[in-house]
Parts: structure tokens; C-alpha cells; sequence
């Protein structure tokens, strides 16, 4: 069980904790191994807070291209790790990032995918992972299943999974991956980046909104 992890202004976002959360807990189930992906120079001092949240493994791809978010070059470098670890779950926060990688994966990947879920399990008869999202404007829940295509992935409503207690005593390895990233992949560039200033708590990290 693999999850993208995320971080913004230089600090492992809530989401990518809740996903390692939901994903050790998938994990077990499956009696299977948890890692977390960490992309660019910036990720590189949060491997040992990845396994603090519960990765027994965190693999660490740096490229001057990847040191900003990149879509062409971000697909890139986690459909080639996909396919060097092959993983049977691929988890993304429902975010900017995740909302703008999953469909592109899953396309590369042929794997299944279901977008913005509130709930994930491991049907304990098929060891298949069941993803329940909101339906109908979010008067019902539909519980989905993809039964044969590999990865099956998901993306995850922020502050929907509960993240594990940090604990600095969890033992886990890092391993750093060469990926190939070449500056004709990338069709699109960016050229400016416009940060909005912000006061008091964000919307979507807000405890109670009234």
C-alpha cells in the first residue's frame, strides 16, 4: 500500500498523515507492507516523520525538475515508481495535487480509481478495497469496487481518516530511487506562482466551521 505525501511552506500537510493512517490500516489488513512516496528536495526531512506516522518503508525520488510541482514531470516519476514497486493500493490526498495526478496514473497505470472518498476498507472475503464516496449532491453513499485492475486507487477527502499517533520510536527504511526525468517530458511550465495571504485557519483545515 503505497501514499503520495504532500507538503506546504515546508511541513508535511494533514492530509498526507490521515492517508498514512487509513493506509496502515488497509496495510494490515492485507497483511502487507505500508510506504510512503516522497517526491523532491523538499520531502527529503520528512522520511523519518513519514515512518513516525506509520510507513515501515519511505522512498525518496529527487530531481532538480521535481523540486516544484510539475504535473507532466510528477506523472512521470510516480508511474515509473509504480511500476518499479507495484503496488496493489495507490493512495492521494483529494487536493490540487491529487485531484491533478490521480486520473492522470490511473490512465499510465490502467489501475482503478475512485475520487474524493470518505471511508476505505478491505472486504474481508475478497481482499478487494471497498471505497465509499458521496453520491447525489452527498445525499447517499455509493461503496465501489475494482475488482481487476491493479493498483486499485483512491483519493481522500481531507478530515475524513483519522492519522495514527506520532511515535518517533517506529523503525522503517528509506530508500532513495533514481528515476529518469528528462525536460522534454514536460509540456507545460510554470512561470509564476501567486501565494494568496491568509489569516487565522484555513477553511479546509478548520476543527468546526459555523
Amino acid at each position: 500500500v503505497m501514499v503520495h505525501a504532500e507538503f506546504v511552506n515546508g511541513k508535511m500537510s494533514p492530509i498526507t498523515m490521515e492517508l498514512l493512517g487509513i493506509g496502515r490500516r488497509l496495510a494490515d489488513d492485507l497483511g502487507e507492507e505500508l510506504s510512503a512516496l516522497l517526491i523532491g528536495k523538499e520531502a527529503v526531512p520528512f522520511s523519518r516523520e513519514a515512518i513516525a506516522y506509520g510507513a515501515q518503508r519511505v522512498y525518496l525520488v529527487s530531481n532538480p525538475l521535481l523540486d516544484s510541482y510539475n504535473s507532466d514531470a510528477y506523472t512521470g516519476a510516480i508511474t515509473s515508481v509504480c511500476r518499479q514497486v507495484n503496488p496493489s493500493i495507490m493512495l492521494l490526498g483529494q487536493t490540487d495535487t491529487g485531484r491533478d495526478l490521480a486520473p492522470r496514473l490511473a490512465v499510465r497505470l490502467g489501475g482503478g480509481l475512485a475520487m474524493d472518498c470518505i471511508d476505505l476498507s478491505i472486504d474481508p472475503q475478497t481482499k478487494l478495497m471497498l471505497q465509499t464516496k458521496p453520491v447525489f449532491g452527498g445525499n447517499a453513499y455509493a461503496v465501489m469496487i475494482t475488482p481487476t485492475a491493479r493498483p486499485q486507487m483512491a483519493t481522500v477527502r481531507p478530515k475524513t481518516m483519522s492519522p495514527l499517533e506520532r511515535d518517533d520510536s517506529r523503525q522503517g527504511e528509506v530508500v532513495p530511487l533514481e528515476i529518469g526525468i528528462e525536460s522534454s517530458m514536460i509540456k507545460a511550465e510554470v512561470i509564476e506562482t501567486v501565494k494568496e495571504e491568509v489569516e487565522g485557519i484555513k477553511l479546509e483545515e478548520a476543527e468546526i466551521v459555523v
